[in-house]
């Protein structure tokens, strides 16, 4: 089984220095690692977690967006101070990013699997308040758009 989880963090490690080549084989195994883990405690596929990670910051670390979203899953101040996780770490990252995924998909966990995920996803980028004012994806064109990328990234690394 050790076996199986190193060649896979080896494959996970591969596909993160793709979408950011300035990570070192050790950083992206460390980040991998991670992913894997943290999806797997929270019961996400860890390729979902890849999808997001990739299209919120391509696996740029230190990525800051001009909203003052942090990190990889570009968790904003307050979401990263309420999951009681520091941002600018990347591996604190992961972990509150997958707890911030898991619980927007629990959330909508009585829709069929399709709304469930475009919800999450969502409130996710737009917020929960956005989601449910709109009753589904708010008709925001950024929004729109990032659910679309997220779940068509998905498929292709689940060999779609």
């Amino acid at each position: 089984m050790l076996v199986a989880f190193g060649a896979l963090v080896v494959a996970y490690a591969t596909a993160l220095r793709a979408f950011d080549p300035a990570l070192d084989v050790q950083q992206a195994r460390r980040l991998a690692a991670r992913t894997i883990a943290e999806a797997d405690a929270a019961r996400l596929d860890a390729r979902f977690v890849v999808a997001v990670i990739a299209v919120e910051s391509s696996w740029r670390p230190r990525a800051v967006s001009a909203a003052g979203a942090r990190g990889l899953g570009q968790l904003m101040p307050a979401t990263a101070a309420a999951l009681h996780v520091d941002a600018r770490d990347p591996d604190e990252n992961v972990h509150g990013s997958v707890v911030q995924l898991a619980a927007l998909l629990a959330r909508y966990r009585t829709l069929p699997r399709s709304a469930r995920y475009e919800r999450a996803l969502a409130a996710y980028n737009a917020g929960p308040a956005a989601v449910a004012r709109a009753g589904g994806v708010p008709p925001y064109p950024q929004t729109r758009r990032y659910v679309r990328r997220v779940l068509e990234l998905w498929r292709r690394l689940c060999g779609g």
